[in-house]
């Protein structure tokens, strides 16, 4: 399975969340690693994905030996480890920078491991990056016939699930971090100024919350007041997402509309 986002989608996150799921353990026969998670290296070549692969299984000599040894460690770890998925973060980095040409060499190796294992991989990366590798190779390609896109949360007021699935997002961002949004403004409002402000990318929302955060707890305010997410926007949001107007300036008993 291929998996693909914009930055900031939470992508790495939802892996990571998904991987400590399945934690490894140790049994009398050795370790068991249920989901393999790798961040793909950068440069990536064969010989330093292997090693970087073989590392994260916990090899002694990760880095050291031939690539077809390295191979053969990798692909008997992997089966001795019980691993039932691998997932490869970062898989955009199989783009060369320099060039901007997609590594041949390393997809073709990546195809003959998945062969070799009959372990499911899934591969997550930058939209568009990661279908243009595959498209690349054909027979990688036909190892990935399931493809999805992690997208930013949407708003549409006919839609209310859409409303709900960001209010729920945003309420386990404050119970985590310890701190409320105002409730000076209504509750849709006031999330409808967030998900503006953030273009509802996971990334952006944390971003602005994070630093709303950190200043209130300099200013002993028990909650995020709209003063403080109007200069968290400005510190945070304005040079990211330029032309923006700032939607915390709007006084609490006004409606923010937006511009246009």
């Amino acid at each position: 399975m291929a998996l693909e986002g914009m930055t900031g989608t939470g992508k790495t996150t939802l892996m990571r969340r998904f991987t400590s799921a399945f934690p490894r353990g140790e049994t009398r026969y050795g370790t068991t690693i249920p989901v393999f998670y790798l961040e793909t290296p950068s440069p990536a070549t064969v010989k330093i994905m292997a090693s970087a692969m073989l590392e994260q299984l916990g090899d002694p000599a990760a880095h050291i030996g031939t690539i077809g040894s390295l191979n053969s460690r990798l692909i008997h770890l992997l089966k001795a480890c019980q691993v039932e998925l691998v997932i490869l973060d970062d898989f955009h980095h199989l783009i060369d920078t320099e060039t901007d040409r997609v590594l041949a060499k390393v997809s073709d190796w990546l195809k003959v491991l998945i062969k070799e294992t009959g372990i499911p991989f899934l591969v997550v990366g930058i939209e568009g990056k990661v279908e243009r590798i595959l498209q690349a190779n054909a027979q990688l390609s036909r190892l990935f016939a399931a493809r999805e896109m992690l997208l930013p949360f949407t708003w549409l007021l006919e839609q209310q699930n859409t409303v709900q699935g960001f209010h729920i997002f945003v309420s386990t961002i404050e119970k985590s971090v310890g701190k409320s949004l105002t409730q000076a403004v209504p509750r849709t409002e006031l999330l409808f100024r967030l998900y503006y402000s953030t273009n509802g990318v996971v990334g952006n929302v944390m971003n602005l919350l994070r630093y709303a955060v950190m200043l209130a707890e300099e200013r002993s305010i028990a909650a995020l007041e709209l003063d403080i997410l109007a200069v968290a926007f400005e510190k945070r949001m304005s040079k990211h997402l330029p032309g923006k107007q700032n939607p915390f300036l709007v006084p609490a008993n006004e409606r923010f509309l937006v511009p246009g």
